[in-house]
């Protein structure tokens, strides 16, 4: 496993999570950002940048919730979800 797949991220000081009854509302007050995230994107959000989990170990806790048949789908969605989280400015690699 290379260190990629280990590296973590945390919401930015200045970013709001709101959790929602069908998601959750992410918003930056520096940029004025805001993002709307679906019920998995909510579930990916608080495991990666707010318990602070690694890719790999927010893959094992989705596959637990759902049923996940294929892993690497689930990489990809991890991936571009990160991707997507830092062009908005929402998240900051760990130190």
């Amino acid at each position: 496993m290379d260190d990629k797949n280990m590296m973590k991220y945390k919401l930015k000081p200045s970013v709001v999570y709101r959790k929602e009854d069908d998601g959750a509302l992410i918003y930056d007050h520096e940029s004025g950002n805001m993002k709307p995230l679906n019920e998995t994107a909510a579930a990916m959000c608080e495991i990666m940048f707010m318990e602070l989990k690694s890719k790999e170990d927010t893959l094992s806790a989705i596959k637990k919730v759902w049923r996940v048949t294929d892993e690497d789908l689930v990489r990809r969605d991890i991936d571009e979800f990160i991707e997507g989280m830092k062009k908005l400015s929402f998240i900051v690699p760990v130190d």
